[in-house]
C-alpha cells in the first residue's frame, strides 16, 4: 500500500488492489533484483498470503529474477523496542546480499 491507513489499521483488500497496478507497472520498469516487503500485510501480498511476520522475516524468497525478504514493519518498531536486534540482523543480511549483486554486476 501506497499510504498508511489510519489509525494504523492494517489496509483493507480495496485499499489494496488500488494500489496494485501502480506498483505492478513499477517494477515492471524497474525489474527490481530485491523488493524488502516492510510488514505483514506488505509480505502476505507480494510473498504469500499465510506468510507469518514473527516466524519468516529475514529470510529470502525467490519470485522469478527478484529476490524478496520482509521485515518488521517501521511502526511496530516504534512500538516494540525488543524487535529490533533482530530486524537489525534481517538490514545486515539485505546489506550482504545487496553487495553480492553489485560484484555480479
Amino acid at each position: 500500500v501506497k499510504c498508511r491507513p489510519p489509525r494504523n489499521r492494517d489496509p483493507l483488500k480495496e485499499e489494496q488492489e488500488a494500489c496494485m497496478p501502480w506498483l505492478e507497472q513499477q517494477m515492471a520498469r524497474m525489474q527490481p533484483q530485491v523488493i524488502l516487503c516492510l510488514g505483514r500485510v506488505a509480505a502476505q501480498r507480494m510473498i504469500r498470503p499465510d506468510f507469518k511476520i514473527t516466524q519468516d522475516h529475514g529470510k529470502w524468497y525467490r519470485q522469478g529474477n527478484t529476490r524478496l525478504m520482509a521485515i518488521y514493519h517501521p511502526s511496530a518498531l516504534l512500538r516494540d523496542e525488543r524487535k529490533r536486534p533482530e530486524t537489525f540482523e534481517d538490514l545486515l543480511n539485505i546489506r550482504k546480499a545487496a553487495k553480492m549483486l553489485n560484484k555480479e554486476a
